[in-house]
């Protein structure tokens, strides 16, 4: 029997975490069963369990390969010349990004995994890994606004990185109650707050 080529393995992979994330979308992660996934893929059982080991597995996967975008996305606001356009690009490819239905299911999904990582050690890690990274690429974007004159000097570069990533989960949570959140209006605010720490500290 011919084995099966690393591109077609890797596009069944990609088959299978969409027809999941669609699951999980519709019907939650705890209502979703594996043979949601079978049913929503169009592939068998067996051929879904040769890549995953279970819904938790399939999850993990999931959340790991999102992350690999975000940092992506983090790295490309990072090579921004200045603060401003730094967070305008983040903005842009997170605040903005909210506007789309897609976006908005994912991020339902994600308070999901939020809460299920409190009782589960491997998504844990991988939810504290979707928090850690990033913070360190934002206190390098931070630390060198700081050398730019941009940011107070005496700024905590550690603790504004936590600042930004809990704005964004903060609006997360606030948009899967209320879906009227305006996002911009509260991205405004922010630059305000920033813009006053600058003039104070001058």
């Amino acid at each position: 029997m011919p084995r099966i080529t690393r591109a077609r393995a890797d596009a069944r992979r990609r088959q299978i975490l969409d027809a999941a994330l669609g699951c999980f979308a519709r019907r939650g992660f705890h209502k979703t069963t594996m043979q949601d996934v079978v049913e929503n893929s169009g592939l068998s059982p067996g051929s879904i369990y040769c890549h995953f080991s279970g819904k938790q597995d399939i999850i993990v996967a999931v959340v790991e390969e999102r992350h690999r975008r975000e940092r992506a996305l983090l790295q490309r606001a990072l090579e921004k010349q200045s603060f401003a356009e730094a967070v305008d690009q983040l903005a842009a490819d997170f605040i903005a990004a909210l506007s789309s239905p897609q976006e908005r299911a994912w991020r339902r999904l994600a308070v999901q995994i939020w809460a299920e990582s409190l009782h589960d050690r491997r998504l844990a890690v991988a939810v504290r890994d979707g928090v850690e990274v990033p913070k360190a690429i934002l206190a390098r974007m931070v630390q060198r606004a700081k050398v730019r004159g941009e940011l107070p000097r005496t700024l905590d570069g550690d603790a504004m990185a936590r600042l930004l990533i809990a704005f964004f989960q903060g609006l997360v949570l606030q948009l899967t109650w209320d879906g009227n959140v305006d996002t911009q209006s509260c991205l405004a605010a922010l630059k305000a707050l920033i813009v006053t720490g600058r003039a104070v500290e001058r």
